[in-house]
């Protein structure tokens, strides 16, 4: 091989690196400025929840200051509260009349000494029974109420 044909199989050789070179140059660009674009959406994204975030952390600290609020207001409300019959006994007493209590105690009337025996008969034995007998002695045995 000559010096000619050297020289021209390194041109051809310099020339094609030179060529792949240029290429890889070109792809490297392409996927450089591709990236800066993809940095710059994400960067600009990455914005854009930052202040979704922070309205956010705004709506939460004001729901947590109208909780506390509200907890408050419950546990005044539940401390001033009053029942509906304290209130009503309280207005009667206002007015100087006795209020009518809505568990008065029932008027006990006298059982006839059928009634007592027809219980006592009932009744199973126990000490309860033998109280019972106790108690109503005269109507049972007898036949008379005290």
């Amino acid at each position: 091989m000559t010096i000619e044909e050297q020289l021209s199989t390194v041109e051809t050789l310099a020339q094609a690196l030179t060529a792949e070179r240029d290429d890889l140059r070109s792809t490297v660009e392409k996927l450089t400025v591709g990236a800066a674009d993809e940095l710059t959406a994400v960067k600009a994204e990455v914005v854009t929840k930052d202040a979704r975030i922070s309205e956010l952390t705004v709506a939460f600290e004001a729901a947590t200051a109208e909780i506390a609020t509200l907890k408050a207001l419950v546990s005044d409300l539940e401390a001033s509260k009053v029942s509906a019959s304290k209130e009503a006994a309280n207005i009667v007493a206002k007015t100087g009349s006795q209020p009518v209590l809505a568990e008065q105690p029932a008027v006990q009337t006298e059982k006839s000494v059928e009634q007592i025996r027809e219980e006592y008969s009932t009744m199973k034995p126990s000490a309860e029974r033998v109280a019972f007998l106790k108690k109503h002695q005269a109507a049972i045995l007898y036949g008379r109420t005290k």
